[in-house]
């Protein structure tokens, strides 16, 4: 036991005091804002600029299109060609323009033609509108009567105030989002280390030695484990800058404002989360899951002799995770969190470490944790064990790189 101790201090430490762990701690949360912050900039420009790029022909009577501008006046709106509607059709086909809107003299032919860019229904709904005016002033229907047909009806709608529940779902799913592709992310990242590590020392020969003084399995754990630590560590660092930068943050937002009221329920809702739970939760599935992961990483570290033959061999690991990132965003985020397939994916051990800390904010039962847990526990054993027949063989085999099936024999064979 005292050796595992000795392998784990070295394996922390040589990994906190890499130049590449300090650049990950600090400079990777601030690229990660960036990048978030572009996305949102961006995103909001292209749809304010949706409607500038809308360009329509319109081959109809003067008074209709300036009904058109005044509903659309961001729409590029061109009223002075002199070509046919087939041939302004044509300029649409070539996307020339997005759509074109027709109508001969007497109104008795009304045409909206484009493509899913324009707007169809507000135009249909300016051209109906237009048309009742034209039919009734024909039946010498009195202005003041056409005026009140025409004009908005006292009906009134009142949607429900369900402000603060989309936020409260919104503010949930960020949290879950966030805790689930920082998980992937943690277990990619140091399960890598984990397997790079392995290889690095496989071809400097040190592991030879090492494992003269220790057992295999011990080593292999050791690595692991000591990495989680490192990992833990960074947790806990980005949680103080988390934390410190929301408080910035809430305090420096405006009071006063079109949107200080969601800024005010926003704040509210972080704050009223279960930050206990959902930190506890997460240390012990990301232990745990990255234990398990970790195990395969290392068993291919000793099975190769470089990282460009470990590619066939990570794939197979990194879709379960991708999976279950994917599978939470559609079944809990957009869905129902407490479903038969949230559930499902939660007991299921490869997918459980991501599910499981995204349906956390929304609450989950103690029993199905424990649950959750048990099994990945579980399985975690039945993995390393497995792992520990690969690794005992792999870290003392040089030359070409093993096959799947060569794997399974050798966690078979005895020694």
């Amino acid at each position: 036991m005292h050796k595992l101790f000795l392998i784990i201090k070295r394996e922390f430490i040589t990994k906190v005091r890499s130049k590449s762990y300090l650049i990950l701690i600090f400079l990777s949360p601030l690229l990660m804002i960036g990048m978030a912050a572009a996305i949102f900039y961006f995103v909001g420009k292209e749809q304010k600029a949706t409607d500038k790029k809308i360009r329509l022909i319109t081959l109809t009577q003067p008074s209709l299109v300036d009904a058109i501008k005044q509903q659309h006046p961001t729409m590029l709106i061109e009223d002075g060609l002199n070509i046919s509607y087939q041939a302004a059709k044509e300029l649409v086909a070539d996307e020339t323009y997005n759509g074109v809107v027709y109508t001969n003299t007497n109104l008795s032919v009304l045409e909206v033609y484009g493509d899913a860019k324009l707007p169809k229904a507000s135009l249909k709904k300016i051209i109906d509108n237009y048309w009742r005016v034209h039919f009734l002033k024909n039946q010498q229907i009195p202005s003041e009567i056409i005026n009140t047909i025409t004009d908005d009806t006292p009906v009134q709608i009142i949607a429900v105030n369900n402000t603060e529940k989309e936020i409260t779902k919104w503010v949930k799913g960020v949290v879950a989002v966030g805790l689930g592709y920082v998980m992937m992310m943690f277990v990619i990242i140091y399960g890598n280390a984990v397997m790079r590590s392995i290889i690095e020392e496989k071809n400097s020969k040190v592991i030879e030695i090492m494992v003269c003084s220790v057992k295999p399995y011990q080593l292999m754990l050791g690595k692991i484990i000591g990495n989680a630590f490192a990992g833990l560590l960074q947790f806990f660092i980005w949680g103080l800058l988390l934390f410190t930068g929301l408080c910035l943050l809430q305090y420096f937002s405006p009071s006063i404002g079109e949107n200080s009221d969601k800024i005010v329920l926003i704040f509210k809702t972080l704050w009223t989360l279960n930050y206990v739970q959902i930190i506890s939760v997460f240390i012990v599935f990301f232990f745990s899951g990255y234990l398990l992961y970790s195990s395969f990483y290392a068993s291919i570290g000793a099975a190769v002799s470089s990282e460009t033959d470990t590619q066939q061999f990570v794939h197979p690991i990194l879709l379960p995770l991708m999976f279950a990132v994917y599978i939470g965003i559609a079944t809990i985020i957009e869905g129902n969190p407490h479903s038969d397939t949230a559930q499902l994916f939660t007991l299921i051990p490869f997918t459980s470490p991501v599910i499981l800390p995204m349906r956390i904010p929304y609450g989950v039962p103690v029993w199905e944790i424990l649950l959750s847990l048990a099994l990945l526990l579980v399985s975690f054993v039945i993995t390393v064990f497995t792992a520990s027949k690969i690794y005992r063989i792999g870290i003392l085999t040089d030359g070409n790189k093993p096959s799947f099936k060569q794997l399974i024999q050798w966690v078979f064979k005895k020694i």
